[in-house]
């Protein structure tokens, strides 16, 4: 059996938010200078009731609390959009990561493997537009966004494709390729978002041409931040040395994507599938007779017949939801051929691994 699947036939590797505008409690938001954050109830927010309580406000730190105003609670009383930083330059990298709550939020647990996801469901899902010869465009791969500045994906999908490619940019808030403007059941989400690109970081170890796929990690940057919204926003990382050990081989995860379904042919679709995290070992034993061996960096879920990440999936997330928010746990890399093969899990990038690479290249 074929355990690896080719890299370059395409890839088989694996309500406004603005300010101005009124929001809801715990949606996102950007606050004035730029960050992302959670719209909450004014005396929650202890940035914005260190400024409040100081003996002297300046009329700049006035106007920030001013602005960082974002809708009003159901009592009247009113929201401010809560970054966990009063506006001042951040100044370490570890910083431009989000935490909770102002990433990786949740809709609970709507779990049934390969079904169509809801509207806001997985906002962080991103997909990679490329150019093609004669002007052609399509989408081949996933990311996720994980501030308001960066997706992160797979590093093949970046050097493993045809050299008559370009990355072109990434589009956000997605659900159904088919539609111009999402809607279910009489709801409607905003129009998708098409991101420019100021700069792609590959992992500076990656290899294209190995079949164990080592480092399959890359940053996409954007030339502008994106703000926020119920359809749009980061997924958590792993960032906090608990949430980087943690065990979790035998529980389940989720991923998300666009790829190839059971019938052979691309979701129009944003889809989810149920996968259970595996014992690396013996998962690397699967792939020894193919010449592969696994390292701590990467990861292996699935396993069971028919559900799996596949083609099109490429650079997509491998989540797990921790109380209410979801973390990205892994990178859809690469898998057997035949997606869904019993036995035979797929392989993700750790990248709980990775955390310092992607804080030291965040700007």
């Amino acid at each position: 059996m074929q355990l690896i699947k080719g890299l370059l036939m395409p890839f088989v590797l694996l309500g406004l938010t603005s300010l101005g505008y009124a929001l809801s409690e715990n949606d996102p938001c950007t606050n004035p200078a730029g960050k992302l954050g959670r719209c909450i109830f004014f005396r929650e927010c202890e940035p914005i009731l260190n400024i409040y309580r100081k003996t002297i406000v300046t009329p700049e730190e006035s106007i920030f609390i001013d602005k960082s105003r974002c809708g009003k609670r159901t009592d009247g009383k009113p929201l401010v959009c809560c970054t966990g930083d009063s506006g001042r330059k951040q100044t370490t990298s570890t910083s431009l990561l989000p935490k909770t709550p102002f990433c990786g939020a949740s809709l609970g647990e709507r779990i049934h493997g390969g079904q169509p996801t809801l509207l806001d469901e997985y906002p962080w899902t991103a997909l990679i537009e490329y150019r093609k010869p004669n002007g052609r465009t399509g989408f081949h791969c996933g990311a996720s966004l994980i501030n308001s500045r960066y997706v992160v994906t797979a590093a093949h999908c970046i050097q493993a494709i045809p050299r008559s490619w370009t990355v072109a940019g990434v589009r956000l808030g997605e659900w159904d390729l088919d539609q111009e403007r999402d809607c279910l059941d009489g709801d409607c989400a905003d129009a998708p978002l098409n991101m420019s690109i100021d700069k792609i970081i590959v992992h500076e170890d990656y290899d294209p041409q190995s079949k164990a796929q080592y480092n399959d990690i890359a940053l996409i940057r954007f030339t502008r931040d994106v703000i926020m919204t119920s359809f749009i926003s980061p997924i958590c990382l792993p960032i906090d040395n608990a949430q980087r050990s943690r065990n979790i081989v035998g529980t389940k995860g989720m991923a998300a994507g666009w790829g190839r379904t059971e019938n052979a042919t691309t979701s129009h679709l944003k889809l989810k599938v149920e996968l259970e995290f595996k014992e690396l070992k013996s998962c690397s034993n699967t792939y020894k007779p193919s010449g592969v061996i696994l390292r701590d960096t990467q990861m292996c879920a699935g396993g069971v017949r028919g559900k799996d990440t596949c083609s099109g999936d490429s650079g997509g997330p491998l989540m797990k939801q921790i109380t209410a928010n979801n973390y990205l746990y892994g990178i859809v890399s690469f898998g057997p051929n035949k997606c869904g093969t019993k036995g035979v899990p797929g392989v993700y990038t750790n990248v709980a691994k990775y955390i310092d690479w992607i804080e030291s290249k965040l700007e």
